[in-house]
């Protein structure tokens, strides 16, 4: 099984996604991957964290220009929107969360493949291999993505792309989790 959530900025597609996990988890599943939840400080988004999901080890996939100078960052590497991301902390912690072992009770996890995930060469080619090599999968993708070998490696694997609206996050997570069962 193999299932890519999309849906426009915060419509519920994270909170969907780790209903899932934690359910597949609680059934004896072995996740591996990560997600990069917000983090905000005074009700102002400062950045992303990148946390592997297996161990819980995280880092920085990128912060605001201000608060990524004020914690000492680089502040010359790659922008998007008003983020620098964190280079060698998304690597260090997104390649070596995607390189778990493989098996039959395993589920790759990724949330999310967007621009801030892709724009770091070695953690994009990670992603793809495991995207080729798991058994079982559920991301979230950017509803802009237009990675063409990513798109390929969908085609090829037959995900099943889920629109979340406001309609159906409510319960959609009980559905997705059937369709791994």
């Amino acid at each position: 099984m193999f299932v890519a959530l999309t849906g426009r900025p915060g419509v519920g597609k994270s909170t969907v996604f780790m209903k899932v996990i934690q359910e597949l988890s609680t059934l004896g599943y072995k996740i591996y991957g990560f997600y990069c939840p917000e983090v905000r400080e005074s009700g102002k988004r400062i950045g992303f964290k990148i946390i592997d999901l297996h161990s819980g080890e995280y880092g920085w996939l990128a912060l605001d220009l201000l608060k990524a100078r004020q914690m000492g960052y680089e502040i010359h590497g790659k922008r998007i929107g008003r983020y620098i991301v964190i280079e060698s902390e998304a690597e260090r912690i997104g390649v070596s969360a995607l390189s778990k072992a493989l098996d039959e009770k395993s589920v790759l996890g990724i949330d999310e493949i967007g621009p801030m995930e892709l724009s770091i060469n070695r953690l994009r080619l990670e992603i793809i291999r495991a995207l080729k090599d798991a058994m079982k999968s559920i991301v979230v993708v950017h509803r802009n993505l237009n990675d063409v070998e990513i798109a390929d490696v969908f085609k090829r694997k037959g995900f099943e792309l889920i629109s979340i609206t406001e309609a159906n996050r409510g319960y959609i997570h009980r559905e997705i989790v059937k369709k791994f069962i």
